[in-house]
């Protein structure tokens, strides 16, 4: 159980740690969008905000039911197939995973970088101190229904890892969309350089004069 927990511990320090460092940004790279129809990195990451909303709300009453039902629990016992389910999880964070967002995900593009930061940095915290609540596998005395991916229940653990790789599959997004800006800025520079480099028809005739 300790290495389950230490698993989901690491994930969260990891991508939350990525995360921050897209804040640091220039800023025509966060407003980047190759297409209109294109999140750009800053709407990427209140999308990624608001996502973590919705689901803290579950694990945060998941994790209250859990210490309840610790009290009437005299052992807790890991299923010999438990690894399977995060190996489903995983695949979460793949691109090659389509997911069909709800509307009340879709990001405004309005809210503050600052304020958004604070968020995901309280997020965290509550993702942490939940999992210092579970040190003992209270987390999975509660199972939760996940339809994306047809996982079905998810135990508290198994619902923060999911939070997690929600956030890789969008970091990826996010450093693909930084590809594409470098893409699009060199191709600018090119055409500036081969803007200034070219001869002036005229001043290239008063030469033969």
């Amino acid at each position: 159980m300790r290495n389950v927990i230490q698993s989901v511990r690491e994930a969260l320090l990891t991508n939350f740690r990525e995360l921050d460092t897209w804040f640091e940004k220039d800023f025509d790279l966060l407003h980047f969008k190759p297409d209109t129809n294109q999140w750009n990195i800053r709407e990427v990451l209140e999308h990624i905000s608001l996502t973590n909303y919705f689901l803290l709300l579950i694990i945060n009453k998941s994790t209250r039911r859990a210490l309840e039902r610790k009290r009437a629990t005299n052992a807790i016992i890991l299923p010999a197939d438990y690894q399977d389910k995060f190996d489903k999880i995983d695949v979460i964070g793949s691109r090659s995973f389509g997911w069909i967002r709800p509307e009340h995900l879709e990001p405004s593009g309005l809210q503050d970088m600052r304020d958004i930061r604070v968020l995901l940095k309280q997020q965290f915290a509550q993702c942490m101190y939940n999992l210092s609540l579970l040190k003992n596998g209270e987390g999975m005395l509660v199972l939760t229904n996940m339809s994306v991916n047809h996982l079905g229940k998810l135990d508290i653990y198994q619902y923060i890892y999911f939070l997690t790789k929600h956030i890789e599959r969008h970091i990826r997004q996010m450093q693909r969309l930084a590809k594409q800006y470098e893409g699009a800025a060199a191709e600018d520079d090119a055409v500036i350089n081969n803007t200034v480099s070219a001869p002036d028809e005229e001043a290239e005739s008063m030469l033969l004069i």
